[in-house]
């Protein structure tokens, strides 16, 4: 295996206090960045998502999110885009995508190339897990506090016109309003949070599509009875039994905690359940 030692200067750099911090579970990579998530590979097990203009890479990018969303903080990652930063997707020996490295201790071990089911990536997370375990690289990271807010200037008049719409009693303008707000700023977490409000407010007024989200409804009334616990044990005892739905079911849980943030007790330990879940 590579040593990226050699390629960037690591001695300028200083672990922050209180523990590792990342501003967002899956981060694009420029050469700043990767120099820090080479060091941090020395406390937290590190993935490098290498990706292209690719529906396969578009595919693996969400599925990931999606694992990492629920890993409980086990991993940081990155990505590298051979499109836009070849260089980089050069740097650690990967010429084709999508792919996926892991760095430990510094060293990349390639795990995979080419499209993979969330099952398959799952196995493949637990097995760098267990090589993690062997080094003794058992840290975790939190989302900062700044990840947390948006990115950019919100868009008061598009906010406004959501709440409005909730006011006037327009649950589907509503919605199509925070979607049209998500689509131009995709880290606005108020915004998110609203659209979950909202679908959450649907769902119980009936507007419901299928079998599985009559089945998970019981959760939904649940937090709107301010009752998130036992709302989220309803879904992860519906995520542990029906092994089929589980992507549906993550997602419903996703989005019912961005009503409360991550910082919430209840969110935390509903994270941990999920995590051991789901390795």
């Amino acid at each position: 295996m590579t040593d990226f030692g050699g390629a960037f200067d690591l001695s300028s750099l200083n672990k922050e206090p209180g523990g590792d911090q990342v501003v967002d579970w899956l981060v694009t990579a420029d050469q700043n960045a990767l120099r820090n998530y080479v060091e941090l590979s020395e406390r937290v097990p590190v993935l490098l998502f290498i990706s292209d203009n690719s529906a396969d890479s578009d595919s693996l990018r969400e599925t990931l999110k999606q694992v990492l969303e629920g890993s409980e903080g086990r991993f940081a990652a990155a990505e590298l885009s051979l499109t836009s930063s070849p260089q980089l997707a050069q740097a650690v020996g990967v010429s084709m995508a999508p792919a996926m490295l892991a760095l430990l201790g510094g060293k990349p071990a390639p795990l995979f190339q080419g499209p993979v089911s969330q099952e398959q990536l799952l196995q493949v997370l637990s097995q760098v897990l267990q090589l993690a375990s062997q080094s003794q690289i058992t840290g975790r990271v939190s989302k900062s506090t700044q990840a947390n807010q948006p990115q950019q200037e919100p868009l008061s008049p598009a906010h406004q016109e959501a709440f409005a719409a909730i006011e006037a009693g327009d649950l589907p303008g509503a919605k199509q309003r925070y979607e049209q707000i998500l689509t131009e700023y995709p880290n606005d977490t108020e915004a998110a949070a609203g659209l979950a409000q909202v679908e959450l407010m649907l769902r119980i007024s009936g507007e419901l599509s299928g079998e599985l989200d009559q089945v998970m409804l019981p959760a939904d009334k649940l937090m709107a009875e301010s009752k998130p616990g036992e709302a989220f044990d309803a879904l992860l005892n519906l995520f542990q039994e029906r092994i089929e739905d589980r992507d549906e079911i993550r997602k419903r849980l996703i989005e019912l905690f961005s009503l409360l943030g991550d910082a919430d007790q209840s969110v935390l330990q509903a994270r941990r359940r999920l995590a051991s879940l789901m390795f």
